[in-house]
């Protein structure tokens, strides 16, 4: 059934005119892309440091979770599945790890639906990131990377996800104490999800050509990927909550933006600064976990550090 679905969704992808399919296809490289963490950075350094919290611990948590049951359940994509589903290439390329669930749904129904639930209380904006969410969902199942059962647990996925945030975030309050408890849970957590992601058995399955269907080692990356997301995030949030404390009260639209600019080019800075550092570390996994660990931690810590220190000197001359 799964598969009847998508080759039906071929068909009308194979009819319809170009344009047409590269705006499903950059719908699901931008919106279950880039803009799943910008916006989110955007609400949390320059409109609402809470409720950007909120949409970016769901994220992140939320991103590892999803990993984890993909490595565990070691579920093949749809071409692999069936010789009838045909991708296109960009699509293909942009499909890393197993199939269920879906990640590019998980990280827009995390990061989106966190803005929606958040926001929830003005209609427009609920709408519109629910909508943002089952674009990209139904994007996945059009270009023939996802079956319909790999983007609908992803997004219940997110929504448990977002209601375990919302008690966590509660719970943690404005306690130093409970936001210290929380890392440490967070860091053993991921130290045995790590152990048991690199000891685990992988399927090990060869095409009619001889040549294995899917290295474990990319999947150990792939999970590799999140886990330093999770671990750079929560330890700039930490650190950041201790030593800057910044705030988005009274903000005007020029701070806004400025914010908005230093948080992008840090992410940017970060992201290259990543590369460079962790291309020394050999072990292919390690260096995936160290890459996403410095770039989160970079913008989330240093960005925050330089436009404070800015903003603070602008207010003394």
């Amino acid at each position: 059934m799964d598969i009847k679905y998508l080759l039906f969704l071929q068909n009308i992808r194979l009819n319809a005119p170009e344009w047409f399919n590269e705006l499903i296809q950059l719908i699901t490289d931008i919106a279950g892309g880039i803009l799943l963490i910008v916006i989110p950075m955007i609400i949390f350094f320059c409109i609402d440091k809470k409720k950007g919290e909120f949409v970016l611990f769901s994220l992140s948590i939320a991103s590892v979770l999803n990993v984890i049951l993909k490595n565990i359940i070691c579920v093949y994509r749809p071409w692999i599945r069936s010789e009838l589903v045909q991708p296109t290439k960009e699509a293909i390329d942009g499909a890393g790890g197993y199939s269920f669930p879906s990640s590019h749904t998980q990280g827009s129904a995390s990061s989106y639906g966190s803005i929606a639930y958040v926001y929830r209380k003005k209609k427009a904006v609920c709408v519109t990131f629910i909508f943002l969410v089952l674009l990209v969902a139904f994007s996945r199942n059009y270009l023939g990377v996802h079956t319909p059962q790999d983007v609908i647990v992803a997004i219940l996925e997110a929504i448990v996800v977002i209601y375990l945030t919302s008690i966590i975030q509660k719970k943690i309050g404005d306690s130093e104490k409970n936001r210290i408890v929380f890392y440490c849970i967070v860091v053993a957590v991921i130290v045995v999800a790590t152990a048991f992601m690199v000891l685990k058995n992988y399927p090990i399955d060869y095409n009619d050509a001889g040549k294995m269907i899917y290295k474990p080692m990319r999947a150990i990356k792939s999970y590799s990927n999140k886990a330093g997301l999770i671990i750079g995030f929560f330890t700039a949030w930490i650190l950041e909550e201790k030593y800057i404390a910044f705030s988005t009260d009274n903000l005007s639209l020029k701070n806004k933006l400025f914010r908005a600019f230093i948080g992008i080019l840090f992410f940017y800075i970060s992201a290259m600064l990543a590369i460079g550092v962790s291309s020394v570390i050999s072990v292919k996994w390690i260096r995936a976990f160290a890459e996403n660990g410095i770039q989160y931690f970079g913008t989330f810590f240093l960005g925050p550090l330089v436009f404070t220190k800015i903003e603070a000197r602008k207010k003394r001359s």
